[in-house]
């Protein structure tokens, strides 16, 4: 049974949910329609709606009541268009980012000057391409970059501010280095759970992650709501993309969830109860300490970090044989380009299969 409305954030007006008794979310958008107080439902949680969809779902149901099907476009430009640095604004407006998402938008902003997005070329992305590598960026920080930049010329097409194409499509992304991604072997596991064996808090942090493969603020955002005992899943927000999606509950995490369950009353509490920051710097320097000895800092191969964690769920995955598909939906991934990293890992099956081939 439903609860009553709840106002959904307070950043954006007119968003609200409701409640479900399995802990699922309804979300709701309300207008107003003349004097007339109208209230439409958007969708669950569970089936992906967030508040920033739902953001957008309300203005377009205002735009259409307001114009019909042709909304209107959006301000802010020039006699020759809509500049790029408007289109940010516009993009990062729309869109229910966080602090550390919104400062990396607005990283992007006057790199093209107050040039409009229809004189913006392929020349000047590559030239922007070539001025940060220069300064050493490495080839995932620039694809972010890229990756910014063709977010905000596909919102600017999408709401028919901008009639061009996307100049960032014919710009090629430079090679990752996939082969960059440290994780621990079982007896590493061992070590690292031993290690705070005495602390419940740390080691549950550690079951999460190496159950759900969920970043740290995946992990750090999971409320008793969002894990159903029962059913052994748990519900993960993923902050990168502003998507949820489904977790599972391994043997060895079940006990400490059971346990901390008991400690918490209100649905909406945290499983882990330590700032974000806290467990960064205590678990991060117990990594440095068990398996970054007299490795420079800048050894992104080889240093174990946080994030290790979730190539560590990953790799193990692959090495028992789960489909890359599998790996790719339980780690959000929303290209299989980037799942593609841990297929290496499969085990080789090739000798078989050709030895029988013609049997």
């Amino acid at each position: 049974m439903e609860n009553k409305f709840i106002k959904s954030s307070p950043k954006y007006d007119g968003i609200y949910h409701k409640v479900l008794s399995n802990g699922d979310l309804t979300f709701y958008v309300r207008y107003k329609q003349g004097k007339t107080s109208k209230t439409v439902k958007i969708g669950k949680k569970s089936e992906g709606v967030n508040i920033a969809f739902c953001h957008q779902q309300r203005n377009d149901i205002i735009n259409k009541a307001k114009f019909g099907d042709k909304a209107p476009i959006i301000k802010h430009k020039s006699k020759d268009g809509i500049t790029f640095n408007a289109a940010t604004d516009n993009y990062i407006r729309s869109k229910e980012l966080t602090q550390k998402v919104t400062v990396a938008y607005k990283s992007v902003k006057n790199i093209f000057g107050d040039k409009t997005l229809d004189n913006i070329t392929i020349e000047d992305i590559n030239k922007f391409k070539a001025a940060i590598a220069s300064e050493g960026k490495a080839p995932k920080t620039i694809n972010s970059y890229l990756q910014r930049i063709t977010a905000i010329f596909n919102y600017a097409i999408d709401t028919e501010v901008f009639k061009g194409a996307n100049p960032c499509k014919k710009v090629d992304k430079p090679k990752v280095d996939n082969n960059r991604e440290r994780y621990l072997s079982i007896d590493e596991i061992i070590t690292l759970k031993n290690a705070f064996a005495d602390n419940p808090t740390m080691l549950l942090f550690i079951e999460l992650s190496l159950s759900t493969g969920g970043r740290l603020n995946t992990i750090t955002a999971i409320q008793k709501k969002d894990v159903n005992l029962g059913a052994r899943t748990i519900n993960l927000q993923n902050f990168k993309s502003s998507n949820s999606y489904k977790g599972f509950i391994s043997q060895p995490l079940y006990p400490l969830l059971e346990r901390r369950f008991k400690e918490l009353n209100n649905p909406n509490d945290k499983i882990l109860d330590i700032p974000t920051r806290s467990l960064q710097r205590a678990l991060q320097a117990r990594l440095n300490k068990l398996f970054n000895n007299g490795l420079d800092i800048k050894d992104t191969k080889n240093r174990v970090v946080i994030h290790t964690l979730r190539h560590t769920f990953a790799s193990h995955l692959a090495i028992k044989g789960v489909p890359i598909f599998t790996v790719m939906k339980l780690l959000d991934h929303k290209d299989i380009s980037d799942t593609l990293r841990y297929a290496k890992l499969a085990p080789d099956n090739g000798v078989e299969a050709v030895g029988n081939l013609w049997q």
